[in-house]
């Protein structure tokens, strides 16, 4: 996935949700946060809680347990905070739509593994050693294209 929020943007996208949302929990945010940018963006948890707990200790949010979820409100700094960002939102999906694709190598090799039904198979200590080599040329040429890539930018 690009990179679509630069630094600082994703406390200020957080508070531009909860405005429109009002009260809400992390993953109803992460669900419009995600819808607002045109899905070009998976919000992670790990992401998304960081920056809640953050803008909880910067007082710009505030939050409450209610039948064991945590819900996030705006306070009057939080949402002074949004009026600014507000603007943002046109440069911020025309960035995301214009963002070329990525994926991660890990998720790539996760779907060409799954993909193999002879993942399965038991194989002798041969075989084991030429799969093996199998592997490591093909890692040789993943790190190779990724060392090209960072070259050509």
């Amino acid at each position: 996935m690009a990179r679509v929020f630069k630094r600082g943007e994703l406390k200020q996208a957080i508070a531009a949700v909860l405005v429109s949302l009002g009260d809400a929990h992390g993953y109803a945010i992460m669900a419009e946060l995600k819808e607002r940018v045109g899905g070009r963006w998976q919000p992670s948890p790990g992401a998304i809680y960081p920056a809640l707990l953050s803008l909880e200790e910067l007082g710009l949010l505030s939050s409450r347990d209610e039948d064991g979820t945590r819900i996030y409100s705006l306070t009057g700094e939080g949402r002074r905070l949004a009026e600014t960002a507000s603007g943002a939102w046109a440069a911020l999906a025309k960035r995301a739509q214009e963002a070329a694709p990525r994926a991660s190598v890990g998720s790539i090799l996760d779907a060409f593994a799954s993909a193999q039904p002879e993942r399965r198979k038991l194989v002798d200590a041969k075989q084991l050693r030429a799969v093996e080599r199998v592997l490591e040329r093909a890692g040789k040429e993943i790190t190779s294209t990724l060392k090209k890539g960072e070259r050509d930018g």
